[in-house]
């Protein structure tokens, strides 16, 4: 990592127990660097799963807990955070083939999901180009 280089997220040695008694993970921990994208691998089972509904605070859902370790989001503490919390820090997990939206465009999906950000039109469109300049294909 580049040595000025600010972590946005930060998962520390947690640990995920479901139901109290199934431990899902133990001892993970994972960084992201503001502005960079990292890829999250592993077999069928690993924990993949886990770690990133630990890290979006969606596991009570599926009677799921962090009981040690930390999550620090914009260096804050998020361990404790409700997903509406989270999606108000800016933060939000996008579920892979759910097709909640399936009707809307790619882009309109896009604009749903900041809906809760209330940006004005011009700060919407500056929002899109941001994103498009990360997916170049998105913009076709």
């Amino acid at each position: 990592m580049e040595k000025d280089s600010k972590n946005i997220l930060e998962v520390k040695n947690i640990e995920v127990v479901y139901d109290n008694v199934i431990l899902a993970l133990h001892n993970v921990s994972l960084n992201v660097p503001q502005g960079k994208i990292v890829a999250l691998l592993g077999a069928n089972g690993a924990g993949k799963s886990t770690t990133l509904k630990s890290i979006s605070t969606m596991l009570a859902s599926e009677r799921g807990k962090v009981t040690k370790g930390s999550i620090n989001y914009d260096d804050k503490v998020i361990n404790n955070q409700t997903p509406s919390e989270m999606v108000g820090l800016g933060m939000v997990q996008v579920l892979e083939g759910r097709r909640c939206f399936g009707h809307l465009t790619v882009e309109e999906n896009i604009i749903a999901g900041a809906y809760s950000r209330k940006l004005s039109r011009g700060d919407l469109n500056q929002e899109l180009e941001k994103i498009y300049s990360y997916f170049k294909r998105l913009k076709e």
